[in-house]
C-alpha cells in the first residue's frame, strides 16, 4: 500500500526528533524466547534460532550496568517470547533490577497466565513501572483468528481482574496498557477495543502490524516507494536475545545482524562502537547501501507513530522516553 503524503510528514517529523543518546534509551533484554502462543502477526512459528532462557548471572550483568550508567534507562525484559513463563524467576529479576535503582521497567505479556493469583500479585508488587498486554482482538471470533493459544474470555476476564486490584490497592504503577496491533484482520474492531479498555481503567496502545524485518507479509506496508527516513527503532533501541547476541533492533528477531556479545562487550562500547558505526550514523546522513543488509529489506520504520489513548485514572508520566516531545513518535 501506497504511503500517503500525511503518513509522510508524519514520518519525516519523527525523524526530526531523533536525538543521539550516549547510552541507550531503551534497552530490550529477551527473558527468555520460548512463547506458547503462535500469533498470526508474529514469526516466532518460523523462528530457528534456539528457543532458551537468559541466565540469572547474565540478566544481572546487564543491570548492574544499566544501574551504574543510566538507571533512567527504559528496561524491557522481553523481545521475542512470554516471560512469564519464567513463572517467579522473571519476579526475581525484575525487583533486583528495582533494587539497584532502575525506575523503568515496561513489561510486555500475552497475560496467558494472568489466571493465575500469585502472577496478579507478583506484577503489582515487582516494581514494574508499565505493563503492555498484547490483545489485538475484541471478539472471540477475531481473538482466535490473531491469537493462537490463548482463551479470549479467560484472558479478558484475567485482565480486568489485575485492573481492579491495582485499583482497590490504590497503585500509581503499573500503569496497564491493553495493546492492539492493527491489521485487516481485525481493524473492525479498533474501536469497541478502544471503548472497552478504557471503561474498564485501562490505557490502551494501537499500532500497525509490523513485518519483523521482512518475515511476515504487511498490508499496509509500502515495499516500492524510495522514500526512506532514518530508523526511529534501530536509533533508539539495543536489542539482545537470550544469549547476549545484540542486534540490529528489536524487530531483528532472528539475529540477522551482530553488533556484538554482551558477555563480551558492555552496553556502553557496543552502542558507541558497532552499532553506531553500522546502524545509527549511515542511518542518520542517509547512507542506505550502508546499513546491514537486513535493514535493506526492512520496512518496519513505516509503523513507528503508536496511538496512545489514556484513561482518566492514569498520567502521561509513563509513556515511552519520546513520546513527550513528539505525541506521535
Amino acid at each position: 500500500m501506497a504511503l500517503t503524503k500525511e503518513q509522510k510528514s508524519k514520518l519525516l517529523n519523527i525523524e526530526s526528533h531523533l536525538k543521539k543518546y550516549n547510552f541507550p534509551p531503551q534497552i530490550i533484554i529477551e527473558t527468555t524466547s520460548r512463547c506458547n502462543f503462535r500469533c498470526l502477526h508474529c514469526a516466532h512459528r518460523v523462528m530457528m534460532r534456539k528457543k532458551s532462557d537468559m541466565s540469572s548471572k547474565l540478566f544481572k550483568k546487564i543491570i548492574d550496568e544499566i544501574a551504574e550508567k543510566s538507571p533512567e534507562t527504559e528496561i524491557w525484559p522481553a523481545f521475542y517470547g512470554e516471560p512469564l513463563l519464567l513463572g517467579k524467576k522473571l519476579f526475581n529479576l525484575l525487583r533486583y533490577a528495582k533494587k539497584k535503582g532502575c525506575h523503568n521497567i515496561f513489561l510486555n505479556t500475552n497475560a496467558s497466565l494472568f489466571k493465575h493469583q500469585w502472577i496478579r500479585d507478583d506484577i503489582l508488587s515487582s516494581g514494574i513501572k508499565c505493563l503492555i498486554v498484547s490483545l489485538d482482538a475484541f471478539s472471540k471470533k477475531t481473538f482466535n483468528i490473531i491469537r493462537h493459544g490463548g482463551n479470549r474470555d479467560e484472558i479478558y476476564k484475567s485482565v480486568e481482574s489485575l485492573i481492579k486490584e491495582r485499583k482497590r490497592k490504590k497503585l500509581r504503577y503499573p500503569i496497564i496498557i491493553c495493546q492492539f496491533v492493527m491489521m485487516t484482520e481485525n481493524k473492525h474492531e479498533v474501536d469497541l477495543f478502544l471503548q472497552y479498555w478504557l471503561k474498564k481503567g485501562a490505557d490502551v496502545k494501537i499500532r500497525n502490524r509490523g513485518t519483523w524485518t521482512g518475515a511476515i507479509h504487511a498490508p499496509q506496508i509500502d515495499y516500492d516507494d524510495d522514500f526512506r527516513i532514518a530508523c526511529p527503532i534501530g536509533n533508539n533501541t539495543f536489542a539482545m536475545h537470550q544469549d547476549g547476541n545484540v542486534v540490529a533492533c528489536c524487530a531483528d528477531y532472528e539475529g540477522g545482524f551482530i553488533a556484538g556479545n554482551i558477555q563480551e562487550k558492555t552496553i556502553e562500547v557496543i552502542w558507541k562502537t558497532t552499532l553506531y558505526e553500522k546502524i545509527r550514523k549511515p542511518f542518520r546522513e542517509h547512507r542506505w547501501n550502508d546499513i546491514p543488509d537486513v535493514c535493506k529489506s526492512c520496512r518496519d520504520w513505516q509503523i513507528c507513530g503508536a496511538e496512545y489513548h489514556p484513561s482518566k485514572e492514569n498520567n502521561k508520566d509513563f509513556y515511552p522516553f519520546w513520546y513527550a516531545k513528539t505525541e506521535q513518535t
